[in-house]
């Protein structure tokens, strides 16, 4: 399997104006035509299907899996969560690898999905892609489908744009503002330290700079025989989060760590330990969630800053939750039903889970209000989020190269880890993560 993997762009289905580089789908327009199952599916003979995601049930999975079952009585689904980390994701490994019963599941990293290729646990789905007029047309004319060798051992189900969650009342409250337009990092950190105060810190993290200004496989030189961490934005990004914890401006990466807050960090936001949170749509279903995260605040948006003097920056968000059916399932064409369901005319009840659709369909409204909720009037500045998530200069950003990245983002992350707790110094992060990632590069050439 070769390392480097396609990518393209739906160029005629964007949001609000077609662009140069990688960008947000379009979420207009429905398919004209509906899906017919499988004949013998049609005629009988019943399934079960057991799914694999790290979505929790009732956040949009059980109810997408009941309407599935319902339009397919022959097939039976049983959902099952497991929580994206690195304990769910290892679960998830050794599920797959050890005969458990799962017949579709999830990946949420392209690392981990070049890594799952690799291993053998997912099946081929190019035949049923190019059979089917509707998924070939949106996988040929959109950047960012993941193909190996020009094979499709997976299909994403989410675009998800990055953009910074605000607490509007302490905003206010501080007599700030947010720009109406661009706006640099150097201006988020100053909106950082305004916001600094009564215990509270302004930001939670701060954007990467280094994936705004270099895009896709910036881990890598080109060629990718050998690591990017001296590029200058490397050491540029780590000094200023390393900075911001040291003059009291982003959340203490000690209790990242000791509260497991990787993954999820929707807690220290809700709770007014930070006002600034860099983030995707799909944590908003833990605003919305009043019960286990009650709170008084409106929550704004504001779009992710740029580093100064970078044309075209990427954004960092990208197209995601990559749908996948086991290599080995016993009923491939009724695993293959639920993916295309679950891309097509499942996706509107992944809406409250903050799943933006990534097959095009789902007109703007309808992603707005699902995804928002009911009580968006009170809990959101609606109109906000609307500006920032249908930005037509967004551009997306997903990497193409696999080589050694399951290894480089342990290393990434252990370093990181170590500097932004003062147990190592900038420097030594950026000639160690060189060594390191050179050494994992050259053997998994």
């Amino acid at each position: 399997m070769s390392d480097r993997s396609s990518f393209r762009m739906n160029r005629r289905a964007l949001v609000g104006s077609a662009l140069a580089g990688t960008a947000a789908l379009s979420v207009v327009g429905r398919p004209s035509r509906a899906f017919a199952a499988p004949a013998y599916l049609r005629q009988g003979g019943d399934v079960t299907l057991e799914v694999w995601g790290g979505v929790p049930a009732e956040n949009g999975p059980q109810e997408l899996v009941d309407a599935f079952m319902a339009a397919n009585p022959s097939i039976k689904v049983n959902y099952t969560r497991y929580v994206n980390d690195d304990t769910g994701n290892t679960q998830l490994d050794t599920a797959l690898q050890g005969g458990t019963p799962i017949d579709v599941f999830f990946t949420y990293a392209v690392t981990r999905l070049g890594q799952r290729i690799k291993a053998g646990a997912a099946a081929d789905l190019t035949p049923y892609v190019t059979a089917d007029s509707d998924i070939n047309a949106w996988v040929t004319e959109t950047d960012g489908i993941f193909t190996s060798d020009g094979t499709y051992f997976s299909l994403p189900t989410t675009q998800e744009p990055n953009f910074v969650f605000v607490n509007k009342d302490k905003l206010e409250a501080a007599g700030a503002t947010l720009p109406e337009a661009g706006w640099t990092i150097d201006e988020f950190l100053t909106l950082s330290e305004t916001l600094t105060k009564d215990g509270a810190f302004g930001a939670y993290i701060p954007p990467d700079s280094a994936r705004m200004q270099l895009g896709p496989d910036y881990w890598y030189k080109e060629g990718a025989t050998e690591s990017n961490f001296d590029d200058p934005a490397f050491r540029e990004n780590i000094q200023r989060h390393r900075d911001m914890i040291d003059n009291g401006t982003a959340f203490p990466w000690t209790d990242v760590l000791a509260q497991n807050l990787r993954a999820y960090a929707q807690t220290p936001f809700l709770t007014e330990q930070t006002m600034l949170w860099l983030n995707s749509s799909y944590s908003l279903r833990f605003i919305s969630d009043k019960e286990q995260y009650p709170h008084e605040f409106v929550t704004t948006f504001a779009p992710s800053p740029v580093p100064a003097g970078v044309d075209n920056p990427w954004n960092g968000g990208g197209i995601n939750n990559w749908l996948q059916m086991k290599e080995g399932t016993a009923n491939p064409d009724a695993a293959w039903t639920l993916i295309r369901f679950w891309l097509v005319e499942g996706a509107q009840y992944m809406l409250k889970a903050g799943k933006i659709p990534a097959f095009p369909g789902t007109d703007e409204n309808t992603v707005v209000e699902g995804i928002l909720g009911p009580d968006r009037e009170e809990l959101y500045d609606v109109e906000a989020y609307r500006t920032v998530v249908f930005d037509p200069g967004i551009r997306l950003v997903t990497d193409t190269i696999t080589t050694g990245s399951a290894e480089i983002a342990k290393i990434v992350e252990g370093l990181s880890d170590r500097c932004l707790i003062g147990e190592i110094e900038v420097d030594e992060w950026v000639s160690e993560a060189k060594s390191q990632a050179d050494a994992a590069i050259a053997g998994a050439s």
